[in-house]
């Protein structure tokens, strides 16, 4: 019979430290989790205020290339939009041409540019009740921008709406 001994912190003489809780900054942002295709990103609040989340999804051109970024956040009861959308496209978007957003198949909505910076230009876009329901019921939703030196043609690209329905179902309002 083998009489080894316990393995402990005493027995061993080494110390297996103790977890800490990690403590954020208030306007730190941390990455809370996700849901299927969509992150759950979060900013920190202030001590006694709740952490203001949102739910995001980068874009790809092909495989390797991310072209836009999306994030959603619940607005406040007593909006006309229930969610606001913030899409980020890259510099020589042509502006002229208004950004499209199919929902579904069969309901499209086209939304302006609101400003482009060093990073990108932004579409800025409130969401109806009956926008972010034919989300939850589909399964890929289509962005349409149009590239500077290709004005008569479009660039779409697939937003997975995997996991759409639980990610914004853990949003509370802002």
């Amino acid at each position: 019979m083998n009489n080894m001994p316990a393995l402990s912190q005493e027995a061993s003489g080494l110390s297996l430290g103790k977890p800490l809780e990690k403590i954020r900054e208030p306007g730190e942002v941390y990455l809370a989790g996700n849901k299927g295709d969509w992150n759950v990103r979060c900013i920190t609040g202030k001590p006694g205020e709740i952490d203001k989340c949102e739910i995001q999804q980068l874009l790809f051109l092909n495989e390797n290339t991310p072209i836009a970024d999306i994030s959603i956040f619940k607005l406040p009861p007593g909006e006309l939009a229930v969610a606001a959308a913030n899409v980020m496209v890259p510099l020589e978007t042509l502006l002229t041409k208004k950004f499209r957003f199919a929902f579904s198949k069969d309901f499209v909505k086209e939304f302006p540019y609101s400003f482009c910076n060093a990073n990108g230009c932004l579409v800025r876009m409130g969401l109806l009740e009956e926008d972010v329901t034919a989300m939850k019921k589909g399964v890929v939703s289509q962005l349409s921008l149009t590239h500077i030196s290709k004005p008569d043609s479009s660039i779409n690209l697939n937003l997975s709406l995997s996991g759409f329905t639980a990610a914004f179902d853990l949003l509370r309002p802002f």
